[in-house]
């Protein structure tokens, strides 16, 4: 709601057109005091928008095939392991999707956090989305195998993958797994304020 203040007698008015005050007669300002009770998913509707977000995670496909030629090649000659290879590549397409989303969906800096917000709260949705459909399979994969194979033998089966699955999780890959979550999120506000960045200044 927007409103004006008069400042003599303290009268708020509805109507922004009106140029005097419609109780002591005041001459009004153009000044327009904007209503600060909207809350915060009120402020994401109004500033964001569905179809830049929609595009923004086509843009992210697009580089995620990119990032995946670029950096498959370091991974070719033993630079990187694939675990980094895979933190490379999602990065690296979250920030430009991130650039889509400033470029096209903020007309000012009010509408970067909304953008940003929205965009990561996607991303990470997606990303749940999909870690969560290949545990269904797979634990849908287990339970078949396990209910075809005696139980000794799964059963032995099961502990040699245990102890395989416990030797390869080292402190390395913790400490990829906490940057990959840390980066999203700085790749994507990055992005987002890059892109409108380039709008204001190209």
């Amino acid at each position: 709601m927007v409103v004006k203040h008069c400042p003599k007698c303290g009268n708020d008015i509805d109507d922004e057109d009106i140029e005097f005050c419609t109780e002591c007669g005041h001459k009004l300002s153009n000044k327009i005091i904007k209503n600060s009770s909207k809350g915060f998913f009120d402020n994401l509707n109004e500033k964001t928008s569905f179809s830049v977000i929609i595009f923004s995670f086509i843009i992210f496909g697009v580089f995620l095939f990119i990032g995946s030629v670029v950096w498959s090649s370091f991974m070719a000659n033993g630079s990187i392991d694939l675990v980094t290879y895979l933190l490379l590549v999602i990065v690296f397409s979250v920030f430009f999707g991130g650039i889509f989303v400033g470029y096209f969906g903020c007309m000012d800096e009010s509408y970067i956090i909304p953008n940003f917000s929205i965009y990561l709260g996607s991303i990470f949705s997606v990303v749940l989305c999909g870690i969560g459909l290949i545990f269904t399979f797979l634990m849908g994969v287990i339970s078949i195998l396990s209910s075809i194979a005696p139980f000794g033998s799964s059963n032995s089966i099961s502990q040699t993958s245990t102890s395989s699955y416990a030797q390869s999780v080292d402190l390395s890959f913790i400490f990829k797994l906490v940057l990959f979550i840390l980066l999203i999120p700085v790749a994507s506000y990055i992005g987002v304020y890059l892109g409108y960045f380039l709008k204001k200044n190209i």
